[in-house]
Parts: C-alpha cells; structure tokens; sequence
C-alpha cells in the first residue's frame, strides 16, 4: 500500500512539474521594434561604450588613453592604405563620412590647400562618455583616444593629424609630410 501511494505522489508531481514547466515554455516575448532614430541612438551609444571599454582596459593596464588610440589606428590603416587618391582633403573626408554615424556631428573646413585642410568637428560622442560616466573613463580620455588614432592612420597614409580642443569644438589640421 505504500509503495502504491509513493508511486501514484511520483506520478502526480511528475504531471504537475510537466504540466508548470510547459506552461511556462508557452510564454510570449514581444520583442522591441525600434524606430530609426531609436536605432541610431543605440548605435551611437553602443561605440561610444566600447571606445570607453577599451580606453578603460588600457588604464587598467597601466596604458593611456593614447596607447589604445596608437593601436586601433594601427588595426586600422590598411584599410585606409587601399583607398585610391588619398589627400589631406579625401583624408578629411573621410573621416567626417565615419563620424556622420553620430547626430549630433558637425565639422567645418576653416581653410584647405592641397597640401593641408585645417577644420574642426564635435559632437561624435564626448557628452555621452561624461553622462555614461564608466570605467574611469573622461572626456579628455576620450578626445585624447582619438587624436591619437587619427595621428596613427594619417601617419600610416603618409599624413600629420594634429588636433587641440577649444570649449566644445577640437580644432584639426591633415598636413603631407614633407
């Protein structure tokens, strides 16, 4: 009688558990349907979170803001390399098309030579960095990662970047080396 009554509460868990667990597998999740704006600000934000990532893994190697700079702009001249025609006015170019990702983005040529193109730029991300406030990680960090990055690849091109931030604008100039 025993084993009868152990036999038939095995049972009835067993279904019960059965029964709770596919009930539970019937759950319905709506998945978020973004508008392109909404998109944009997650792609905007999600860069800037791994720039600032990677800012704060240098620094807590011991590394500064300008070694990750060096580096990604190594990772990435050639792919700057195949470019055909490269100039200070395509380098130029080239980087305003990659910081148009950001909707806040602007940049102005102050004066351009063939030999060099003096401009400035802002709003690629520097107030998310202050209002994400990760890792360590501050604005100037983040400037100072990108003037090093641009130095890196205008270098590997051939070109010197030089930058200097005035307020809320980074003044640059691509020059030919020469």
């Amino acid at each position: 009688m025993m084993k009868k009554k152990l036999i038939l509460t095995a049972f009835i868990v067993s279904i019960a558990t059965n029964y709770i667990f596919s009930q539970d597998a019937k759950q319905l999740i709506k998945l978020p349907q973004l508008t392109v704006e909404q998109k944009w600000e997650t792609a905007e934000g999600n860069l800037v979170y791994f720039v600032i990532s990677g800012i704060s893994y240098a620094k807590s190697k011991g590394e500064t803001p300008e070694d990750f700079g060096a580096w990604t702009g190594k990772v990435g001249c050639p792919y700057w390399q195949s470019m055909d025609s490269m100039s200070p006015a395509k380098f130029v170019q080239e980087i305003s098309a990659n910081k148009q990702q950001f909707k806040d983005f602007q940049m102005e040529i102050l004066e351009a030579k063939k030999s060099f193109v003096k401009g400035r730029m802002k709003g690629y991300g520097n107030n998310l960095v202050t209002m994400y406030n990760l890792g360590g990680v501050t604005e100037d960090d983040y400037t100072r990662f990108f003037n090093k990055k641009w130095e890196t690849i205008a270098n590997c091109v051939g070109f010197h970047y030089k930058q200097e931030k005035n307020g809320e604008w980074v003044y640059f100039t691509v020059s030919e080396k020469k």
